[in-house]
């Protein structure tokens, strides 16, 4: 059961908007409190979540603006300085995002009081060869790693354990409340993990089309399936017509019937696939960056996602019966 801390983190942190490309991520919706007790930042929509559920009553925050990039985004002087008097700031990792990059080297070079978190550290990430022999130059520089490793729920489960010790080595006081949050928060992945193993195994398929980048190795490796990509790891890469006759190829010789649409990418190449093949029609499909107006409304979180989008999509695109 999820315990509570006593003295609860609570964050002000104030959010730049700026122009941005890449992969989205979102800040937690609302007010926060002001308190002297200290603060989480978090780089990301899906480490932030993790990083929420592990804290208990904690005010995580997101420093990315809701429905914003986290690739290419430039932040104003306020968000490193929300960083600087931060307790903790967790990020997925260096080469992920160059803003959160060049702020862990700041906080590291002035000897700030923050600890650093990196929500990868231990986790074994698949290596991004392959997809760079597919796509070639279009791929984004992540150190030859995909970094979406949190779209498989047994690598997530590393990097909730890793953001527990983390919290844990600042506030030692609650170590067993970190530690316990985040086994609870493990047997939920576990169960995620377990309804995705029972609800694709009676697929028909074995190929999906995703019409956008490819972000989904991850759950194709967990889950036993292939993924075609229109585009490589790049978020912001454009479709270019041999990509979209690729594409046209795949639906023709794996019979596809749905096509996988990003939710936080643009439809054009979705909807022309549809137009243009035998494919029927195109499902949501997301690496799970941000979260839609609706999902926010509903409360939901990474898992919420997983299970209501990602996994929908997935049991009608690989035929289960």
């Amino acid at each position: 059961m999820r315990q509570t801390r006593r003295n609860v983190l609570l964050g002000t942190a104030a959010v730049a908007m700026g122009s941005v490309t890449g992969c989205l991520g979102t800040s937690d919706a609302g007010s926060v409190p002001e308190d002297d007790g200290g603060t989480i930042q978090a780089s990301f929509f899906v480490v932030s979540d993790f990083a929420d559920h592990v804290a208990a009553d904690a005010a995580v925050r997101n420093l990315v603006p809701f429905g914003q990039h986290g690739h290419g985004w430039e932040p104003g002087p306020d968000v490193q300085r929300d960083v600087f008097d931060a307790d903790a700031f967790v990020y997925v990792g260096d080469g992920f995002q160059p803003w959160a990059d060049k702020i862990v080297q700041n906080v590291r070079n002035d000897g700030a009081d923050v600890n650093i978190i990196e929500a990868w550290h231990g986790v074994d990430l698949l290596d991004a060869s392959e997809d760079h022999d597919a796509h070639g130059a279009d791929e984004h520089d992540h150190g030859a790693k995909d970094p979406h490793f949190w779209l498989d729920p047994s690598r997530a489960k590393q990097s909730v354990r890793t953001i527990a010790n983390g919290l844990a080595e600042r506030d030692p006081a609650n170590e067993s409340t970190y530690a316990e949050n985040a086994d609870a928060y493990a047997e939920r992945l576990d169960s995620l993990d377990d309804t995705y193993t029972e609800r694709l195994s009676g697929r028909t398929r074995d190929t999906v089309l995703v019409a956008g980048h490819n972000s989904f190795r991850y759950l194709a490796h967990r889950y036993d399936f292939h993924v075609e990509a229109l585009t490589g790891l790049a978020p912001d890469a454009e479709p270019t017509p041999k990509d979209v006759r690729r594409a046209q190829s795949v639906v023709d010789e794996h019979d596809v019937e749905y096509v996988l649409a990003p939710v936080f990418e643009s439809d054009r190449a979705a909807t022309q696939l549809v137009r243009e093949t035998d494919a029927k029609e195109a499902l949501p499909l997301t690496p799970v960056p941000t979260l839609t107006e609706e999902w926010n409304e509903k409360g939901w979180g990474y898992l919420d996602v997983m299970e209501q989008v990602n996994l929908r999509s997935l049991e009608r695109a690989l035929g289960v019966e």
